[in-house]
């Protein structure tokens, strides 16, 4: 489960190296990992952060999608 935080700082790590690539509250980003190089994106809202793959370009829009409807559930609860 998630709960809401107020500013505290979430970590995005490289799920390939485990290199911490990112430090934020709030995010949608997209990042490359500096020891690996692997491209990750990053969105971060409300204590909830979630790791996707930026390459395909109809992937944003769907996973943007998707988030947003992850977030919404979430928040009912």
């Amino acid at each position: 489960m998630s709960r809401r935080s107020s500013n505290k700082k979430r970590c995005v790590c490289c799920p390939a190296c485990g290199d911490i690539v990112f430090k934020g509250t709030l995010a949608d980003t997209e990042q490359v990992c500096k020891k690996c190089g692997a491209n990750i994106g990053a969105w971060v809202m409300d204590g909830v952060v979630v790791l996707y793959d930026p390459k395909g370009e109809g992937i944003e829009e769907t996973t943007v999608h998707r988030l947003s409807s992850y977030l919404e559930s979430i928040s009912k609860r």
